[in-house]
């Protein structure tokens, strides 16, 4: 039962991660195809509130590994 339970945790986490990235980066892309600075400062606030996510996202990501990897001895 663990071990399913950190299986689902890592694809959780790391599907989450997947997710805010593209998000990001579908943003980023908006903003380069628009060409002006407002979008510009939508790109930078976007950045600025998802980085914190990928690196908490990214951390339970990396720990549930470590305990899926653990769990399968």
């Amino acid at each position: 039962m663990a071990d399913r339970l950190g299986t689902a945790v890592l694809a959780s986490a790391v599907g989450s991660l997947l997710a805010v990235v593209v998000g990001i980066g579908l943003v980023s892309l908006f903003a380069e195809w628009r060409g002006v600075w407002s979008s510009y400062f939508l790109m930078e606030r976007t950045i600025d509130a998802g980085a914190p996510v990928v690196a908490a996202l990214g951390v339970l990501a990396l720990l549930s590994g470590f305990f899926v990897v653990y769990g399968a001895n």
